[in-house]
């Protein structure tokens, strides 16, 4: 057979037991406000449990029940790992090892090759590899120049009179400047 135990109870919302209330060692407990009291043997009452969802501080934000860890709180010592150096990342080995680690994709410095010459972070292209191809453009006739029509687009034209023309100019502006 079971024994049915009926504390004291409150359902009003902050109402606290007195020493009038409890005798020592005796429980109460306030439904509203989630909370379990007690009375000790210096006459004080005291919360003994709760069901609170208070506002907590320190390193975390939030409260009892959505605790979150605060900003900028975690560090080389909350993570249990020596230091590293700059430029450095933390890895995982998979087992739950953390450690730092340096870029090994970090390239810069790396040679080129092909149709470029320098390293990855000074490449520049190749002397007299560009060509039909890389301009995508179609190849023109023999004698034809490239020209643009100002909006990024190549193409071959006859040089005709505007080679001349230029030609003629410069050598005027030329005598001219003497």
């Amino acid at each position: 057979m079971a024994i049915v135990l009926k504390p004291k109870k409150s359902e009003t919302a902050s109402a606290v037991p007195t020493t009038g209330d409890l005798a020592v060692g005796e429980i109460c407990m306030n439904i509203a406000d989630r909370k379990i009291y007690t009375r000790k043997s210096d006459n004080s009452i005291v919360v003994v449990g709760s069901h609170i969802d208070a506002a907590v501080g320190g390193d975390v934000t939030g409260t009892v029940s959505n605790i979150q860890i605060a900003a900028n709180k975690v560090g080389i010592t909350e993570l249990n790992v020596s230091d590293g150096t700059a430029g450095q990342y933390l890895t995982t080995n998979g087992s739950g090892v953390l450690s730092f680690a340096t870029d090994s994709t970090n390239v810069t410095g790396t040679s080129v090759g092909g149709d470029l010459s320098g390293t990855v972070g000074n490449a520049q292209i190749a002397t007299n590899t560009v060509g039909i191809t890389e301009l995508n453009v179609s190849d023109g006739t023999n004698g034809q120049i490239l020209k643009t029509n100002g909006s990024g687009t190549l193409s071959f034209t006859d040089s005709g009179a505007t080679l001349q023309q230029a030609t003629s100019k410069a050598v005027t502006m030329a005598i001219a400047l003497g």
